[in-house]
């Protein structure tokens, strides 16, 4: 198998490609101690080296995997390297809560920020990697030790970079970054052999309900339901409904990982893939992850759920989480076991009851009465929610997703394909201090606008990059790179780079309100594995 080629699409990419042969993780384990014990010494029971004193994600040891093939000579089928990555992640793989501060990586989450990490990290590590990266797997100290070394050996020009050779890179990193490693990432074994013992009677749901969100569509409802296979792997069907009243399905197969990690890789009525990255709360039985185009993994959803056979009421969302005085508005409320019987504020008053399950509750609502923006609670059965909904007869300004975006040129037939970025304008309210961007200050609706763009600076102005770096659909806010290669038309025949600012227009009763946001148009980013 070709892994060089395949570092965009990643572990998607191969599980979508599986759908003719079988997953089974003790034909993965057969394969460790056939194919692996070659360079790596022990057994599967005893324990073998390098490879039993790591614990990672899926994505994790596609990775490492796919490193043994490119690197070290290593040579697995597909169905070969889809068991392997399956024993591997069920049996050192990570718990829930040490995924959970780094989904977003995994989730492929857009013009997604990290928070400043660790001095030493940020240095020593993070000028290349994520720190999500570094998160995401669990190591001896033996292990961190070997991995410095395997980065000296491997990159041997990283020791002049910057931040490098500026200090004893290698000499700190053994003294001080491996034991700094191994206390906040060590492998931790206890921990992973109370997860696994705490998952033996575990059985994966077989429906779930999602409040989902979109850029470009915005809020709506929708299920995954699965059937098990005759192997280790699930039948999945996917079905989202919008508020907006569009409809979207699709079909494909799903397979779940350590007991937590659900990876879903699907296609709709037109062929076109997508994939979803699930992350399972066992003991809530609550999920959550994000679904995305396979070609473009910055087109997508994020998605928040319940398993429909969860035995106590559970909100998952009340949306949408405004309603415009005066207007017809169908509200909806997403969880398992809703009660039928729903408390709202006197100012919101119910027209019509669409529809009742014990997931899901539509009712057509109108807000009246309403002289300011106010937040209400919802009683909903027992269950009290506290700023659940607002009521606003004006929009007093907006803001626009992502403020700060990154979008890639490149060829939407070649390998390296171009990265869009979809924004979104949201409207709010100043609240009860009459202030903007202060505590009190209420999130409103998503907003109608018109989108435009115009130069950031005086460079980008001198530099024309408006003509060149792409354009943005005027009516969905959808930013589209030009292609990728020189210009013979720019100045010094320049590629199709940019610093924009795209702005956002809203009128309405003679008012207007307008927010901008900072765009860069970049290079492809060349390499770009599961896990950044």
């Amino acid at each position: 198998m070709n892994s060089t080629n395949l570092s965009k699409l990643g572990l998607g990419f191969l599980l979508s490609s599986m759908s003719l042969f079988a997953v089974d993780a003790n034909m993965g384990a057969k394969v460790i101690d056939t194919k692996c014990t070659a360079c790596h010494t022990g057994t599967i029971e005893d324990g073998l080296s390098r490879i039993s004193d790591q614990r990672k994600t899926p994505e994790g040891w596609y990775m490492t995997v796919s490193r043994m093939q490119r690197l070290h000579g290593l040579s697995l089928s597909a169905q070969e390297e889809e068991n392997v990555i399956k024993y591997l992640s069920d049996n050192q793989g990570l718990t829930p809560d040490e995924i959970k501060p780094f989904e977003y990586v995994l989730d492929k989450t857009p013009n997604f920020q990290e928070a400043q990490a660790d001095t030493m990290l940020s240095e020593m590590c993070i000028r290349c990697h994520s720190n999500a990266r570094i998160g995401l797997q669990r190591r001896t100290e033996g292990e961190w030790d070997r991995l410095v070394n395997f980065h000296v050996g491997q990159f041997i020009s990283f020791e002049i970079q910057a931040q490098a050779r500026d200090r004893d890179w290698f000499g700190i990193a053994q003294k001080e970054l491996v034991p700094y490693l191994e206390k906040t990432y060590g492998l931790q074994s206890k921990k992973w052999i109370e997860y696994k013992n705490s998952m033996k009677d575990y059985t994966l749901p077989s429906s779930w309900t999602f409040y989902g969100h979109n850029s470009l569509d915005g809020d709506f409802t929708a299920t995954l339901s699965l059937e098990k296979e005759n192997d280790e792997s699930y039948k999945a069907i996917y079905e989202a409904s919008y508020l907006n009243g569009k409809t979207f399905k699709a079909e494909g197969k799903a397979i779940l990982y350590s007991g937590s990690e659900l990876r879903v890789s699907l296609k709709d009525n037109n062929n076109k893939r997508f994939q979803q990255i699930l992350h399972i709360n066992p003991k809530e039985s609550t999920i959550e992850g994000r679904l995305y185009e396979t070609l473009h993994h910055e087109i997508g959803s994020s998605l928040k759920g319940v398993s429909d056979n969860k035995e106590v009421t559970y909100i998952t969302k009340i949306y949408p989480s405004a309603l415009k005085a005066g207007e017809k508005t169908k509200l909806v409320i997403v969880g398992s076991n809703l009660p039928k019987s729903i408390d709202l504020p006197k100012n919101i008053k119910v027209i019509n009851q669409i529809s009742s399950t014990k997931n899901r509750i539509e009712i057509e609502v109108v807000a009246q009465n309403i002289s300011d923006t106010k937040a209400y609670d919802l009683k909903i059965g027992d269950i009290v929610v506290k700023n659940a909904i607002a009521a606003y007869n004006k929009i007093d300004y907006m803001k626009i997703t992502p403020d700060y975006a990154i979008a890639r040129y490149g060829e939407e037939t070649e390998k390296i394909k171009k990265e869009f970025t979809q924004f979104e304008a949201i409207g709010f309210s100043n609240g009860a201090d009459g202030k903007k961007g202060t505590a009190d200050d209420i999130k409103l609706s998503q907003l109608p606008v018109l989108w435009n763009m115009k130069p950031y600076d005086e460079q980008a102005k001198e530099d024309r990059d408006i003509m060149y770096a792409g354009s943005i659909d005027r009516y969905t806010g959808l930013f589209t790179p030009s292609e990728g290669g020189y210009n013979p038309t720019r100045k010094l025949m320049a590629n199709n780079v940019g610093n924009l600012t795209v702005t956002a227009t809203y009128i309405e009763n003679n008012k207007k309100l307008e927010a901008q946001s900072h765009l860069i148009v970049t290079v492809p980013k060349f390499v770009n594995p599961p896990i950044n």
